[in-house]
């Protein structure tokens, strides 16, 4: 097995930063989609045919804005002094690059573009960080980045 230079994030910390930078996004939506727009993303079981269809477009709309706001924040948070979303610098993990250099424009696109791929297929690539060495993501290994605690 290859020596790592950086000690690599343990799971639940990058599992509660996830947590704490993307359920206000999502809260964020909900409230604007019901408020705004008047769709409820949830609706009862006695609900017209009409106000479930719309409770699906909210959903879908909801969990697609999720997606792209949180890899745009992602993107710029990764570009900052602190290499990470609020949720990282909470948690005392960011992002680095393993050629111990650092981290460039290039890398963190790649990484946060390759974050799709890791969800396409239920969600694999990011369970990969529990089971590969370094515990690196697949857009994390695509992109030559991990994460790693912070010293």
């Amino acid at each position: 097995m290859r020596h790592l230079n950086y000690h690599p994030a343990n799971n639940f910390k990058r599992i509660v930063a996830y947590l704490i930078d993307v359920l206000p996004i999502n809260a964020a939506l909900c409230f604007i989609s019901a408020t705004v727009f008047g769709v409820r993303p949830v609706v009862d079981q006695l609900a017209s045919d009409r106000a479930n269809e719309a409770a699906g477009y909210a959903k879908l709309l909801i969990v697609g804005g999720t997606l792209v706001i949180w890899i745009f924040y992602c993107i710029v948070g990764e570009l900052t002094p602190w290499r990470g979303t609020f949720g990282k610098k909470v948690m005392g993990i960011s992002v680095k690059s393993i050629s111990g250099g650092k981290l460039t424009f290039g890398q963190v696109l790649g990484r946060n573009a390759a974050k799709i791929l890791s969800a396409l297929p239920l969600y694999f690539g990011f369970f990969a960080a529990f089971i590969s060495h370094g515990n690196r993501s697949w857009h994390d290994s695509l992109s030559g980045t991990a994460v790693a605690d912070t010293k």
